[in-house]
């Protein structure tokens, strides 16, 4: 059967009944567990210290995983997933990988490996094909030995230093117990092929440079290795390896070249950088998507309402200064000056004329300084007859008084014969009279001729009327002069200190100030019951911790004044909260002025 590459092995590690370790790999490489740091799958030393340095449990052979068959004989393969009878079958197609005897795996979905016990579970499940790319690097390889014992087997990239010692900043740490000497110190630059070393003058120094090993005297005959007072400097070139001791424990570390083989990211553009997340999860596809459309939406109504309502502006706009236009052009129309024709009247007296003429002839005898000015034709006048003025003024009474505005309006065409006086009178309040004459109504003062039909009558005669009417002028000087003398009465009030050792005094004496007016109406009312009222008034109040006045009693005042000034007192607002009550005084001096 064809092989899916696109799985991807899912493996458990359990030990002694607990799961120690779990892995998914994405790629496809050869798959060992333990302690060691070169392990696929490393199990921490510190937390499971008898656990195998290390154990293979698969390779790939032909682009496909094969099952480790371990050397203990106790060991046991189960493969799950395949065709019946397949895993017996596969068991005699066991090949040998990099000396490693294995059993083909894919074609199952999974399956168990144990050895003692170290129980290793694995699955194939579905994922991504990545491709992959392997890279060489210079790495440090450190082991620490106690006891015939591997403590440590870890890999360190060139660019950090690493420090062992018995200091809690050091990368490996010594119990301090055991070893209370100088850390070593091992640091090799990014790019570089050597390290240098540096480890105490009593390690026992022993290095193989070149597949040659070589002991401390022949390192520093051979000038690999100088001694720096206590310390010895040693530069490590790669393929070299050494050991070396700190105390009961033995130092192991060599350089070596590392294959890593990684996921080979393809590059992406920046659209794919920027978006290439979104498109993964549909869910947020959908709902950026969603929320564009309701954004967008938002924009076009805004877009039509702002186009929409500015043409309505405009066409406003439009009528409007049309209509301006309109009112401008009636208003200038009205404002013109008509040519009337006035009827001219010689209303001059004989001893006038006479002085007139008298001035004509001294300012013909006077010498003339200015330039000749074209003479105006006088207006040498005209005698009418008495009933022409009366026709006129009783046309311009007409036209430009109310009286004329009501004789043209509807209200006097539906009088009849003989009814006018009495529309007029009951218009103005008045019993039906229209000669002013009688006492009644304030139709007095107004004097109709009647006439004939539908036309009504008009007005002929204004005069000032009687007492009780709209004529009654000298009664309506007489009120408003007591009207002014009235208002021409004033008070003054002269407000003195606050008086009161209380905390807040200050505060509390600007806002009594701005009751100083209230104050004062209550004494522009007292003065109406008694004008002699005034003179020197003291009030005393007690101010409570929550603000408001509690207690206000008035010595100079009595009657109204003194409850008006009480009631004014206690609506007081505003004032600083205090932490005990406290009792103030405020003077004022009510004195009526000019």
């Amino acid at each position: 059967m064809g092989l899916d590459t696109s799985r991807v092995l899912r493996i458990g590690v359990v030990y002694r009944g607990h799961v120690v370790a779990e892995r998914v790999l994405d790629r496809r490489t050869d798959v060992s567990i333990g302690t060691r740091a070169d392990c696929t799958v490393q199990v921490p030393a510190g937390d499971y210290p008898d656990f195998p340095a290390h154990l293979p449990v698969a390779v790939i052979h032909q682009g496909a995983y094969h099952v480790v068959v371990p050397a203990d004989p106790a060991h046991s393969i189960n493969l799950r997933g395949g065709p019946s009878g397949a895993a017996e079958s596969l068991r005699q197609q066991a090949v040998t990988v990099k000396g490693i005897k294995a059993v083909p795996s894919e074609p199952f979905n999974g399956g168990s490996l144990t050895m003692g016990d170290v129980i290793v579970m694995f699955q194939f499940v579905r994922g991504d094909s990545v491709p992959t790319v392997t890279r060489e690097r210079t790495v440090l390889r450190i082991g620490l030995v106690h006891d015939a014992r591997l403590l440590s087997d870890q890999i360190f990239e060139l660019g950090h230093p690493v420090t062992i010692g018995s200091a809690a900043r050091d990368t490996l740490v010594l119990p301090d117990v055991d070893y209370k000497g100088p850390s070593a110190r091992f640091f090799g630059p990014k790019n570089a092929t050597n390290f240098d070393v540096k480890l105490p003058k009593d390690c026992q120094l022993k290095v193989a440079i070149d597949g040659v090993p070589m002991d401390l005297a022949e390192l520093v005959a051979k000038k690999h290795v100088a001694q720096q007072g206590d310390m010895l400097h040693l530069r490590l070139p790669l393929k070299s390896r050494g050991r070396a001791s700190l105390g009961p424990y033995t130092l192991l570390f060599q350089v070596v070249r590392q294959s890593v083989t990684v996921p080979a990211m393809p590059r992406k553009t920046l659209a794919g950088q920027l978006f290439g997340s979104l498109w993964a999860d549909s869910a947020w596809t959908v709902s950026l998507a969603i929320s564009f459309l309701l954004f967008g939406s938002i924009v076009a109504q805004a877009r039509i309402y702002y186009e929409t309502h500015e043409k309505f502006l405009q066409r406003a706009q439009a009528e409007e200064e049309r209509e301006q236009s309109i009112y401008d052009v009636q208003v200038e129309e009205k404002e013109e000056p008509k040519e009337e024709k006035k009827p001219e009247v010689d209303i001059l007296s004989d001893k006038a004329k006479a002085e007139q003429e008298k001035e004509k002839q001294d300012d013909k005898k006077k010498p003339d300084k200015t330039p000749p000015k074209e003479e105006k034709p006088q207006s040498q006048g005209r005698q009418l007859n008495p009933d022409e003025i009366k026709a006129q003024a009783r046309a311009r009474v007409d036209k430009e008084t109310v009286a004329g505005a009501f004789k043209s309006s509807k209200f006097f065409a539906e009088a009849g014969e003989g009814e006018t006086g009495d529309v007029v009178a009951r218009t103005f309040s008045g019993a039906g009279e229209s000669d002013g004459d009688k006492d009644g109504g304030p139709g007095t003062g107004v004097k109709l001729a009647a006439g004939s039909g539908a036309g009504g009558g008009t007005v002929e005669k204004v005069h000032g009327g009687k007492p009780g009417g709209f004529g009654d002028r000298a009664t309506d000087v007489a009120k408003t002069e007591v009207k002014k003398e009235e208002k021409a009465v004033q008070v003054v009030l002269k407000s003195g200190g606050m008086d009161g050792d209380g905390e807040g005094k200050t505060e509390i004496a600007r806002v009594i100030q701005r009751k100083n007016s209230a104050v004062q109406r209550c004494y522009e009312q007292a003065l109406r019951d008694n004008p002699d009222v005034g003179g020197k008034v003291k009030v005393t109040f007690t101010v409570g911790t929550a603000g408001t006045i509690t207690d206000v009693s008035v010595s100079g005042a009595q009657g109204a004044f003194e409850e008006c000034i009480k009631v004014k007192f206690t609506s007081i607002r505003g004032l600083p909260t205090l932490p005990s009550p406290q009792t103030f005084s405020q003077s004022y001096i009510f004195q009526k002025g000019s």
